[in-house]
């Protein structure tokens, strides 16, 4: 009878460790995706502000430009 140490096949063992390092990588590929989607809607949303927020300001000027020349 074998003893406990000796009852793992190699072949096996290696099979499975690139099984889950496999998961792993396309969990980790997919979360780098997320990511970056993330972070690209992220500075589209934040130049999308930031442009209406100069165009606000702009309408503001004008407006305090025309109550001060009335």
């Amino acid at each position: 009878m074998n003893t406990q140490n000796n009852d793992v096949d190699v072949n096996t063992l290696i099979k499975i460790y690139n099984q889950k390092i496999s998961t792993l990588t396309n969990q980790n590929i997919l979360l780098e995706a997320k990511l970056t989607t993330v972070m690209t809607d992220f500075n589209d949303e934040k130049t999308q502000l930031a442009a209406q927020a100069l165009e606000w300001q702009t309408k503001y000027e004008n407006l305090a430009a025309e109550v001060e020349a009335e």
